[in-house]
């Protein structure tokens, strides 16, 4: 890309740039020094969430997280409608005052007068009230309406009509002189707007290093304004934190007290179960009780087997004896019947004598049948003894697993009581431990009420950064002068994109690229003098010259010395074509050649424009309709431009151009003409309205294809590829006409060439003078 093409191209429109540039430097200008500039006032405090936790009904051990610090709650709150519908109301923020300007109101500190509405602000519709202090008191204007009312000099204006009252400052009353004829706007909106508005430029952030730190920001035109805001929002904040402390305090004891109730009863309630339940169940002391049921069990498990050993050993010395028949009977047999033991020593004795008398005497002895049946008595007595003795162990035993089951069953209930006793005393060591903490806990809150204090504190009070963020002075007029300079260059860069029009050679090399460029024809100023002789050198001399000089090149090499037809046309009307050919046979003639101007355009001739003659001369159209009359009849000859220069004219315009343009008398007069001239230019009608020059063009050696600067349309250059494609033109030139003496892209064309004439040095001057 050619950078200084480009710049070049722009540059041409530098009055543009240069006054937009002016324009809106000295609009932001103004603009600044009329627009009150917005500042920020910044605050920043601290609320400690953890010293909350000091009071809490139940203090167990917690990890702390982020999300218990972080403080979404008071963002929330602060930006509540609740809470800054109390702001706006407390700090008035819903009548604003300002000095009257031009293009913007600005915002004062000075106000000679204070607004004191009788209505409620959520009452109050938005107007605006122009007002204007005057020696009898103001001048009240509202906006909405033409009305203008005077209102008498007293200590509080009262005005009929409107809700509110005005009343002067002391400092305007002591200087009332200081405030005359000045006009102040005071806006009155309601609540609801005025919470709208203080939301938009009320900005709250958490400290990205600390989250229990809260950055409060306000934007206003207003610096004092805005500290005031930040000052009490601080202010209610503090105190609605420490009410919330005092409620959720006032709270906390209240359920304290009706806990601590509600734990006496049911520790009462559980005391009294114990003590049924210890009644109950024979309890005294649950050690004691333990021990004694299992002495009681062991105990009667001893008996017991006791007594079954007792019934076996009974059972073994009854058979025993009745087993031992005559045979002493053993006396050891551990039972514990005393009667026994002497019974059997008894038996033995009368056993032992009856044998003895056995011995001396027969059985059938009156004395050994006495002892005898003594023996049997004695026996029988034994084994009735031992009889009443087995059913009494009997009976015994019976007795004796009850007892065991019951100390059985008592021993093992005994874990089951002492559970449900265990549980008892759980729930009332529960009960007890809870009411003394509940009774802790009241203590401590009775404590903390009495010291209670916010959890709020101010680490930075508000401050107002001076350096205006809106709209900021510097990156305002770089903006601004960007802006002037981007605006004119976007408007011509889109001028230039959507410029279809061809202006220079450079815009035929993407539309003609095969298609030799013969120069450029110079635009001539309307009340110029057209200088066209031999000896001129002039522009338009000079540039025909050029173009004649480079169409040489472009005519075909032939043997016979015949003459050559160059063929001017172009797309339109318009192009210059007429006045192309019309110079370049005046150029051609005064190179010593023999020149013949033929206008072929017979529906819109031009070059009689050039020689002041009517267009119903008799010409071209005249011959082709009656060829009797020879073509050398209609030739005007006028030494004016060129002695070398013969013109046909093209005659009456016919009703039927491309017929007679068609028929054989043209080309006829085309090679009698070459007979007696060098050249021979035609001057054709445009070769995309109408086909008359297509139907001959083929008899021309050089089509020169006219296109005007500024004038011609690129797209009109597609359909000439489309004639040369089809053969409908051949060997085809271009030129350009009306070329600026300053192009569009900033190229000069000058065509003069000659001795420059160069002031000599004084010195030279003052030797020459000498001389």
């Amino acid at each position: 890309m050619d950078v200084k093409k480009q710049f070049l191209k722009y540059v041409q429109y530098w009055p543009w740039f240069l006054a937009s540039f002016i324009l809106f430097t000295a609009a932001a200008y103004y603009y600044l020094g009329a627009v009150s500039p917005t500042y920020e006032t910044s605050a920043l405090i601290n609320i400690d969430k953890m010293s909350e936790k000091d009071s809490e009904i139940i203090s167990t051990d917690k990890v702390k997280t982020d999300k218990e610090e972080d403080l979404e709650k008071e963002k929330v709150f602060i930006t509540s409608n609740d809470f800054l519908s109390k702001l706006v109301s407390d700090l008035k923020l819903n009548i604003n005052y300002y000095e009257k300007g031009f293009i913007d109101n600005k915002v004062i500190l000075d106000i000679p007068f204070v607004f004191k509405t009788h209505i409620s602000n959520d009452s109050l519709s938005k107007i605006t009230y122009n007002i204007k202090v005057t020696e009898d008191g103001f001048f009240v204007n509202e906006s909405v309406s033409d009305g203008l009312s005077l209102v008498r000099n007293k200590t509080v204006y009262d005005i009929s009509g409107v809700p509110f009252s005005i009343e002067l400052t002391s400092k305007a009353k002591k200087n009332l002189s200081n405030y005359l004829d000045k006009e102040y706007v005071v806006t009155v909106e309601p609540t609801e707007l005025a919470v709208k508005k203080l939301k938009l430029n009320l900005e709250i952030a958490s400290d990205e290093n600390l989250k229990t730190n809260l950055s409060l920001k306000h934007t206003g035109t207003n610096p004092m304004q805005s500290k005031r805001i930040l000052n009490k929002l601080i202010e209610s904040l503090d105190e609605d934190i420490f009410a919330e402390k005092q409620k959720k305090l006032g709270k906390t004891v209240a359920y304290l007290n009706q806990r601590i109730a509600a734990f006496t009863k049911e520790k009462d309630s559980i005391e009294s179960i114990k003590e049924s339940y210890l009644r109950n169940n024979n309890i005294y002391v649950l050690d004691q009780y333990i021990a004694t049921k299992t002495n009681e069990k062991t105990a009667k498990t001893a008996n017991s087997a006791l007594n079954d050993r007792q019934i076996s050993l009974t059972t073994f010395a009854i058979n025993d004896i009745k087993r031992a028949g005559n045979s002493p009977l053993g006396t050891d047999y551990n039972l514990d019947l005393p009667s026994l033991s002497q019974m059997l020593i008894n038996y033995n004795s009368s056993l032992a004598e009856s044998e003895l008398i056995l011995q001396r005497a027969q059985k059938n002895n009156p004395a050994y049948l006495s002892l005898a049946a003594q023996l049997q008595v004695q026996k029988q007595s034994i084994l009735s003894t031992l009889g009443d003795y087995l059913n009494q162990l009997k009976q015994t035993r019976i007795v004796n697993r009850i007892e065991q089951s019951n100390a059985i069953s008592e021993a093992k209930s005994i874990p089951t009581k002492n559970k449900e006793l265990g549980n008892i005393d759980n729930d009332l060591s529960l009960k007890e431990e809870t009411y003394l903490a509940l009774l802790q806990k009241r203590e401590e809150a009775v404590l903390n009420g009495a010291v209670l204090d916010s959890n709020l504190s101010v680490l930075d009070f508000p401050q107002t950064n001076y350096s205006a963020i809106s709209p900021k002075p510097k990156p305002f007029m770089l903006g601004t002068i960007l802006f002037s300079l981007l605006l004119p260059f976007g408007i011509v860069y889109v001028k230039l994109k959507m410029d279809s029009r061809i202006h220079t050679q450079e815009d035929l090399n993407g539309q003609l690229a095969d298609i030799p460029f013969l120069g450029n024809i110079p635009e001539i100023d309307a009340n110029e003098k057209l200088d066209n002789t031999a000896t001129s050198r002039s522009v338009i001399a000079e540039a025909t010259r050029t173009l004649f000089s480079n169409i040489t090149y472009l005519l075909p090499h032939s043997k016979d010395q015949l003459g050559k037809v160059l063929l001017f046309t172009s797309s339109i009307q318009g192009e210059g074509k007429s006045f192309c050919a019309f110079h370049n046979a005046v150029t051609i003639s005064n190179l010593n050649k023999k020149v013949l101007l033929i206008g072929a355009d017979l529906r819109n001739p031009q070059l009689h424009d050039y020689y002041n003659v009517q267009k119903s001369i008799p010409g071209l159209s005249d011959f082709l309709y009656n060829s009797s009359q020879s073509w050398k009849n209609f030739l005007v000859k006028k030494s004016d431009f060129s002695e070398n220069l013969d013109v046909l004219f093209s005659g009456e315009i016919p009703p039927n151009p491309s017929q007679l343009l068609t028929n054989s008398n043209f080309e006829i007069l085309l090679q009698e003409a070459k007979s007696f001239y060098d050249f021979i230019i035609i001057d054709s009608a445009p070769v995309q309205i109408v086909s008359d020059t297509l139907n001959f063009s083929y008899l021309a050696d050089v089509t020169i294809y006219v296109a005007k600067s500024n004038f011609s349309e690129k797209s009109n250059l597609l359909q000439l590829n489309d004639f040369i494609k089809k053969g409908q033109l051949k060997n085809v030139g271009v030129i350009i006409n009306g070329i600026s003496k300053k192009s569009a892209y900033g190229y000069s064309y000058n065509y003069s060439y000659q001795e420059k004439k160069v002031k000599a040095p004084w010195f030279k001057r003052s030797m020459a003078f000498n001389n």
